[in-house]
């Protein structure tokens, strides 16, 4: 579930049912943890897979704000004709059909998107139940009876939703907008703002030189900020859902870059370098007082052990990283593996 979900959720200003599919078995047009609003006139935003299956779930939904009572539908796309009325996809979905009478937990997931953190929805399939597990280990209404708490960070972790039928609970991660701050607008950071778009990073580079921040080289929809580094770490909306890496022109812009990102929260930074100056830099932030754990959860040096040496390939092997991070995954890293947040 995401922000725009969960606005046009708290905005509808009548009854309405979110459906959320939960399971696919085989092949199905949408994959779990997709969703559909819907009020008693039909669909307000999102889809579980369209045609006959989607028609069915409308249906459903009308009964179940008719009622108040949560439904699990399975919506089967086994049709055998080509030219058909029957979805032939092959596959099964599992749908959840939740008329909402309270959105206390949803208003409490929409702040913490907002504030750029994760948190992961659990939520009852027979009684409609839901409640916010944040990272403190709080749950925001209290949780219902029999709800996991380590299911839920695993699929936190994971950033994927996890069904859990035996217990009759559906767990589903919150993820913030991802903010991807590149310092350094040469040959690598060009090359990670080439990449990073597609995997759903809003990107903004930054470089002292303006020459190095023309548009034209750089995707549509990159933003780019000019000036000194220190100033542009300062003023960046830097929050839980932040990575920031540091591939400027020279060790004085990345020891500039390195003293500002330590004074922000993040969940994710990097700094590019061979390990003598990656060492060099590091003894002079601690003897500056940086907190010492803090400055060891940088990732440094950046990047996955791909042997990459081009640009494009030093790109792949960050961009990798900051998938791994995303996830929650260990990995071989240059840097070594387990490294936390600094939020």
């Amino acid at each position: 579930m995401s922000l725009p979900i969960l606005e046009k959720l708290l905005a509808a200003p009548g009854p309405v049912a979110l459906c959320t599919v939960m399971q696919v078995k085989g092949s199905a047009p949408r994959h779990p943890g997709s969703w559909m609003l819907a009020d008693a006139a039909g669909l307000v935003a999102g889809s579980v897979g369209g045609g006959k299956g989607e028609a069915k779930v409308l249906l459903t939904c009308r009964e179940a704000l008719a009622d108040g009572r949560s439904r699990v539908l399975e919506v089967e796309m086994q049709g055998t004709e080509a030219e058909g009325a029957d979805m032939v996809c092959g596959g099964t979905s599992r749908v959840l059909i939740e008329p909402l009478a309270s959105r206390d937990a949803y208003v409490a997931a929409r702040d913490l998107l907002l504030r750029g953190e994760r948190a992961v929805l659990a939520r009852r399939f027979s009684t409609g139940e839901s409640a916010v597990l944040v990272g403190s280990g709080r749950w925001i209404p209290a949780a219902p009876d029999g709800v996991d708490s380590e299911a839920a960070r695993r699929a936190l972790d994971h950033g994927k939703p996890l069904y859990a039928p035996e217990a009759g609970f559906f767990y589903d991660p919150l993820l913030p907008p991802e903010k991807l701050l590149i310092l350094g607008g040469g040959h690598v950071g060009r090359a990670i703002a080439a990449l990073a778009p597609a995997l759903g990073f809003a990107v903004t580079v930054a470089d002292d030189r303006e020459e190095f921040l023309l548009p034209e080289r750089f995707p549509a929809g990159v933003a780019t900020l000019c000036g000194p580094y220190a100033e542009v770490v300062a003023r960046f909306p830097f929050d839980a859902a932040t990575y920031v890496v540091i591939v400027t022109r020279g060790h004085l812009a990345d020891l500039e870059s390195l003293r500002a990102v330590l004074a922000r929260g993040w969940r994710y930074a990097g700094l590019i370098g061979s390990r003598r100056k990656v060492r060099l830099l590091t003894e002079q932030v601690l003897a500056d007082g940086f907190d010492r754990g803090k400055v060891e959860s940088v990732h440094t040096p950046i990047g996955l052990d791909i042997g990459a040496e081009t640009p494009e390939e030093l790109a792949v092997a960050i961009v990798g990283e900051l998938v791994a991070v995303r996830r929650g995954v260990p990995h071989a890293g240059l840097s070594g593996r387990g490294k936390r947040s600094a939020s």
